[in-house]
């Protein structure tokens, strides 16, 4: 425990949240010009100052803020290795991925959530592997572990190991997890 207030005290002190008192631009680099200026902010809203800026005149600072989907590109969220996503009722947990040249290893939890139903869970019909440019993972059907059909039975939950290999080394990867055919979907940014 003492440990534990020794590594979250150092990070407490170093954000802090505080509030703008008047309205002022938002720049994208600590320099006051219409290059630079993204943005506004009106009095009141609330700032995690992050740091200063060598000058001593700017503070590196975030805000929390939404944007409606419709005024987006593409109004997805992936998220990262540990997050539990539910897709119908296909619970989705990425544990770990890997990369090596033109092949990706996932290791991926999915659990039922169906209290008396069974999943049919195939990773060659629930799942997609897609790296930027649409340069798409080809499941590797002779190797890893839960690649064709697993029937889980209700509450529970396997570890499926899979292999996708691509024509050319992915970059942005993104797993994209389907709870049945035509269903809901989530995503998982692979970090690579």
């Amino acid at each position: 425990m003492k440990y534990l207030l020794i590594i979250l005290f150092p990070i407490l002190i170093l954000t802090q949240e505080t509030e703008t008192i008047k309205k002022t631009g938002i720049y994208s680099s600590p320099n006051e010009s219409k290059k630079s200026l993204i943005g506004q902010l009106y009095p009141g809203i609330k700032v995690t100052k992050l740091k200063k800026d060598k000058s001593g005149k700017f503070i590196k600072a975030t805000i929390e803020f939404y944007i409606p989907i419709e005024s987006l590109k593409e109004g997805r969220v992936s998220h990262l290795a540990g997050v539990e996503q539910i897709a119908d009722n296909a619970k989705y947990t990425l544990l770990n991925a890997t990369h090596d040249g033109k092949r990706v290893k996932i290791s991926l939890k999915i659990s039922n959530g169906h209290s008396v139903k069974e999943l049919d869970f195939s990773a060659m019909a629930l799942l997609k592997v897609i790296g930027k440019g649409e340069n798409k993972g080809e499941l590797n059907p002779f190797e890893g572990k839960y690649q064709d059909l697993a029937i889980i039975k209700p509450n529970k939950s396997v570890i499926a190991e899979l292999i996708y290999d691509f024509k050319s080394k992915p970059k942005n990867v993104e797993l994209i997890c389907t709870g049945k055919m035509g269903g809901d979907r989530v995503y998982y940014n692979l970090g690579f």
